[in-house]
């Protein structure tokens, strides 16, 4: 093996261990500087809930969601002493105005499982990107993987995104390793794999599909045989797929299994007189899915490029991936594909089927885009795809300008930290311009709050009008809040979440619009700041 593909023992795993420990680091600072988001109160307190009362109810509970990141958001307080505290569905807004623990203790403690989940999908992108091309191509994944925007933004939060994406990426590595080496044990650890990324998350379920198609394209694709993979022939296609019917029950039987564990020892059958499916008992999942379809195709708007629109738009994710993704990574990506063309690819199919089947699901049947953290799932295995076809590197040229790349991306990460959520790349403008082009959880789900606090206090806190797209109340951080922005101008220092002002939402309600036009007498003035780049600060003189 080349040189330059395998690096003594000590080295590499030194290195390793500086990618991880900073990457963890700068998470935590994340978690500690951000404010909760939108959706994050839900998922703590939801999981005290469960933990006490074994309610798993598709919609009143879980909100239609998969119960795997409420568990995990809530276990870290299950260390605490939280006394006579009453764990009902309305616990979470009691938890954080207790004072013991404080908000900031809790909003904290919470995250440290999904940092912790994060660090491991860094882990897992190294061991395999370094199983399939060597020592370097692990390092190169890891690095793209731990200072990649996206996942320094989602890692630090109580959420299920992050939670997919790592169970999303560990199921195809088992069942990639599964392939090297097709034994029973390593079927399992694929099976239980699947079964978390299941109760991860809603879109889990084109993980399922996604294992379903690679045993499709290993029945009908000629394949290399080994000895334990029956080979392809006029009289051994039956052979082999009864083997493979073998293998792939096996999986989807444990991972029925952990999903059946994961909502409590139960499927959850459950049947709606006035659902998609009136009065056809289905399991909570199931029912999640065609309900949540239902409602958010019905009740939300999206935003791209200054247009809203109830419908979406199918290049809605390859338009943000553009504007949003570092374009050092967007160029590695490009130059990753056009290699296909010269040299096959180490890893192939394995993840171009999951990845391609994911995507067009995302572009032709999501109706409402919230934002580009719904194909988080692809970055890590697009960080493994880049790692493994461009290394090793084949001329002096090339690997200079991979270089240059990986600085580029480095400097870009360095630069906006924390303010990952609202990052976008030199071709939209940066963060400054990016909601010209997306809004909502691309640049502002309610986590600067916390920001603008540190913000007014660096002024001494004076008194402001806010109008905050959030979770959380001004005053929790000390904030001076006098009076609500409305459509009615007022004067002196006025603080107004992008969301709010662009009109996509209203204030601490995804629901519902301004009217329309609302703050178009806020467009006279310049911000004076942008605390994070989601919130914008204006002073307004008297009139």
């Amino acid at each position: 093996m080349s040189r330059f593909l395998r690096w003594p023992g000590p080295i590499l795993w030194v290195l390793l261990v500086v990618l991880l420990g900073v990457f963890a680091a700068r998470l935590s600072d994340t978690a500690l500087a951000k404010s909760l988001t939108a959706d994050e109160p839900h998922y703590i307190g939801t999981g005290l809930y469960l933990w006490e009362t074994g309610d798993y109810h598709f919609a009143a509970t879980l909100n239609l969601h998969p119960p795997l990141a409420y568990h995990l958001a809530s276990v870290p307080l299950l260390f605490f002493d939280l006394g006579d505290l009453e764990r009902d569905r309305a616990v979470s807004r009691r938890l954080r105005t207790r004072g013991s623990p404080s908000a900031e203790t809790i909003r904290f403690v919470s995250r440290i499982p999904f940092i912790a989940l994060s660090v491991w999908g860094a882990l897992l992108c190294f061991l395999w990107a370094r199983e399939a091309a060597g020592d370097l191509a692990g390092l190169f994944a890891a690095f793209l993987y731990t200072f990649s925007p996206m996942m320094l933004a989602n890692g630090a939060l109580a959420h299920s995104d992050i939670t997919v994406t790592v169970f999303f990426l560990q199921t195809l590595y088992t069942f990639w390793r599964w392939m090297q080496r097709p034994g029973w044990i390593r079927a399992g650890v694929c099976g239980l794999s699947l079964g978390l990324g299941l109760i991860a998350k809603s879109s889990g379920i084109l993980l399922m599909a996604g294992v379903f198609a690679l045993f499709a394209v290993l029945a009908w694709r000629p394949w290399q045989p080994s000895p334990t993979l029956p080979s392809v022939g006029p009289d051994s296609f039956g052979r082999r797929f009864g083997w493979l019917f073998g293998r792939g029950s096996t999986m989807l039987a444990i991972s029925l299994v952990v999903f059946w564990l994961g909502y409590g020892g139960s499927f959850g059958m459950i049947a709606l007189e006035d659902g998609p499916v009136p009065n056809v008992p289905l399991p909570g999942y199931i029912q999640s899915l065609l309900v949540d379809r239902v409602i958010n195709a019905g009740g939300r708007i999206a935003y791209l490029l200054g247009e809203f629109s109830d419908r979406g738009w199918w290049y809605y994710f390859p338009v943000a991936f553009l504007f949003k993704a570092p374009l050092a990574i967007v160029g590695m990506l490009v130059a990753a594909l056009a290699t296909l063309g010269v040299r096959r690819g180490r890893l192939g199919w394995v993840i171009g089927v999951p990845s391609a089947l994911y995507l067009a699901m995302a572009l032709f049947w999501l109706d409402i885009p919230l934002g580009l953290r719904y194909v988080l799932p692809l970055f890590p295995l697009a960080f493994v795809f880049i790692a493994t076809q461009l290394v090793p590197i084949d001329s002096l040229p090339m690997r200079g300008l991979a270089a240059v790349a990986c600085i580029w991306l480095g400097v870009a990460s360095v630069r906006i930290h924390p303010d990952y959520l609202a990052y976008f790349n030199e071709l939209a403008g940066g963060p400054e311009r990016g909601s010209e082009i997306l809004l909502d959880s691309n640049i502002d789900w309610g986590q600067d709050l916390s920001t603008l606090a540190r913000y007014l206090a660096k002024r001494g806190n004076p008194q402001v009008a806010l109008a905050y797209f959030g979770p959380e109340s001004a005053e929790s951080y000390g904030i001076a809040a006098v009076r609500s922005v409305g459509c009615t101008p007022v004067s002196g220092i006025v603080a107004i979440s992008v969301n709010v002002m662009e009109g996509l939402y209203s204030a601490r309600n995804p629901f519902a619009r301004p009217k329309p036009g609302c703050y178009d007498w806020l467009r006279r003035y310049q911000p004076v700041a942008r605390p994070g780049y989601s919130i914008r600060v204006y002073e307004i003189p008297e009139r």
